[in-house]
Parts: structure tokens; C-alpha cells; sequence
């Protein structure tokens, strides 16, 4: 019984790591997006328009990603010389037939500071 129990034990510190691993993953995937996307869009755009093609290629991308983000979940804000780049998102813990039960909730905020246009 004793060793069961400890069989039970190894395999959820396995399912933990296996997990928080995931979740740093996703964090870092959603960082390197983000700064991609402001470096090669945010200065090449109309003052006007630059924020929400933004939000839009980010929105993009995420999916392209595999990463499940809401696209109210994604705000860039355009405050003249910076702008503004949130990112929220749940990254899954325990799934029983397609519900989440139990999910951490991550955030990317960043404000990037934007060179005039070329």
C-alpha cells in the first residue's frame, strides 16, 4: 500500500512539472510573439491605425501558436511615443472531457517604446 501511494505521489510531481513547464513555455511564446510583432509592425504603421493592427497580428499569431487566448483578452493602447501591450490568458491545469477545472491565470504587460515611422 505504501509504495502505491508513493507511485501516486511521483507520478503527480511528474504531472506538476509536466505542467508548470507548459505554462513557462506559454509565457515565453507569448513574450517573444508580442515583441515580434511590435518590432516589425508598430513603427511601419499610420499613428491612427498602429494599435489595433497590432492587437490584430498578435491575435493572429497567438492562434497560429496553439496557445488558447480570448481576443478581448489582448489590449494594445497607443499613448504617442509608447505603446502599450497586455496579454491575458488561463493555461489549463486539470481538463476532464474538454472543462477545465482548474486553470493559472497569466498575464504579459509590456510598453514599448515606438521610433517614428520609416
Amino acid at each position: 500500500m505504501k509504495a502505491l501511494f508513493w507511485v501516486f505521489v511521483a507520478i503527480g510531481c511528474v504531472y506538476v512539472f509536466y505542467t508548470g513547464s507548459k505554462a513557462v513555455w506559454s509565457y515565453l511564446e507569448i513574450t517573444s510573439l508580442v515583441e515580434e510583432v511590435v518590432n516589425e509592425r508598430a513603427s511601419r504603421t499610420e499613428r491612427q491605425e498602429r494599435a489595433g493592427r497590432v492587437r490584430d497580428d498578435i491575435a493572429k499569431k497567438v492562434a497560429a501558436s496553439g496557445i488558447n487566448v480570448d481576443a478581448r483578452a489582448i489590449s494594445v493602447t497607443d499613448e504617442g511615443k509608447t505603446l502599450e501591450v497586455s496579454v491575458r490568458w488561463n493555461w489549463p491545469v486539470i481538463v476532464y472531457q474538454e472543462r477545465e477545472y482548474l486553470a493559472v491565470p497569466l498575464k504579459h504587460d509590456r510598453t514599448f517604446e515606438v521610433p517614428e515611422r520609416r
